[in-house]
């Protein structure tokens, strides 16, 4: 049984509310795939942005604004996107954002590394200490990404987590970026190794997934922060 709302973990910064629930690195290396949120709980609440890994880790959960699309692979390793809250999470972050300040993104600003880079000092002059929600719209170059899709036997560790991301690729495509940025949850809601997390959407909404990598060339790309 998924665990209620009410268990989740909370933050509370100027002009947002972040909540999560669950543990990256547990699910990867000691296995605690079992289901901790019913994403049905998140449904109808104002100015959502969420990502997290379904149940198990059989796909990805994206939310903007609202909407929630769901990451999963078929049988012939396609991408199959659902919209709706029909499912439970593994790992969830999401949080409350009435309003933004916009900043354009720099044209310098190119890989994924760099990108990171940008968001923690863009969030340190917008006066975003904490751990903090952050949106990035435009058309990338291209996106790197992948979906989850463990199976009752995939064993812990991250070799074999690894070997269940299936690799996809979004070119010139309108997209809506969706992250958390934080220097004090790597391994929890950040990936280890890096400070945030991010998934997207396609602006036609049939592709969805945790991002891995991007290419921001001759793109104008536009950094959204809780507005403060």
């Amino acid at each position: 049984m998924a665990a209620s709302y009410a268990s989740t973990d909370e933050i509370r910064g100027p002009g947002y509310v972040l909540r999560h629930i669950g543990s990256i690195r547990e699910a990867i290396m000691m296995g605690k795939r079992d289901a901790v949120l019913d994403l049905r709980t998140l449904k109808g609440k104002p100015h959502l942005w969420g990502l997290g890994a379904l149940g198990g880790l059989t796909g990805e959960v994206t939310i903007a604004d609202g909407l929630s699309l769901l990451a999963r692979v078929g049988s012939d390793r396609s991408i199959q996107v659902t919209e709706g809250y029909d499912g439970d999470a593994t790992i969830c972050v999401w949080a409350e954002v009435p309003s933004w300040q916009t900043t354009p993104v720099p044209p310098d600003i190119r890989t994924y590394s760099e990108f990171e880079i940008f968001v923690g000092d863009a969030g340190k002059k917008a006066a975003l200490s904490q751990a903090f929600p952050f949106v990035v719209t435009g058309r990338p170059k291209q996106i790197d990404f992948h979906v989850i899709d463990a199976k009752p036997n995939t064993l812990p560790g991250m070799a074999a987590h690894q070997a269940i991301q299936i690799p996809f690729e979004a070119h010139q495509s309108g997209a809506t970026l969706v992250g958390f940025w934080s220097s004090q949850h790597e391994g929890i809601f950040t990936p280890k190794g890096s400070k945030m997390h991010v998934h997207f959407q396609s602006k036609n909404h049939n592709a969805s997934g945790h991002v891995q990598g991007v290419d921001l060339m001759q793109s104008e790309m536009t950094l959204r922060l809780p507005k403060v």
